[in-house]
């Protein structure tokens, strides 16, 4: 049987780890939000280069004005995402993103899907990239190599020419 005291300590050591659970996570956020500080006029300038894309598109389509007109809504979007971006900071975006998430949680599921289709993309365009990258490497350097054996062949027949 516990006494007393056992049952206090182990009551004293989960207070104690649930107060210092909320503390990591808070660490944990702040080192986040100094790193994603430092990257948010980048992130901010990629939506906004995005939506420049995302208008040249709309513009590419006048025949069909209802694509150009939610071009143009995502367009604006994407600029106004770009500013949000810029003048929050992350423990307020975190914030939002769960409200959002609260009240919209089948947007919030498309968009997920959405974005590891985009990011599952990216991906794979740099790694099909960073393989021709390599295989150019080889192809180099395998030339490289091959030089200096024709010219050491070429003065061996030329020695045996004369």
């Amino acid at each position: 049987m516990a006494t007393v005291s056992q049952f206090r300590a182990r009551n004293r050591s989960r207070m104690e780890s649930e107060r210092e659970g909320p503390a990591f996570f808070d660490d944990l956020l702040a080192m986040a939000g100094s790193l994603a500080n430092s990257r948010k006029e980048y992130a901010a300038a990629q939506l906004e280069s995005l939506a420049d894309s995302v208008r040249q598109f709309s513009d590419a389509m006048p025949s069909i004005p209802t694509m150009k007109a939610y071009a143009d809504t995502a367009a604006d979007s994407l600029d106004e995402l770009a500013n949000y971006v810029v003048e929050s900071d992350l423990v307020d975006m975190v914030a939002d993103a769960r409200e959002f998430t609260k009240r919209h949680p089948l947007a919030t599921f498309g968009g997920s899907i959405a974005a590891g289709l985009v990011i599952t993309q990216i991906v794979q365009s740099r790694a099909q990239s960073m393989r021709s990258d390599m295989a150019a490497r080889r192809a180099r350097s395998t030339q490289r190599r091959a030089r200096p054996q024709r010219q050491s062949s070429a003065t061996d027949e030329s020695g045996d020419q004369e």
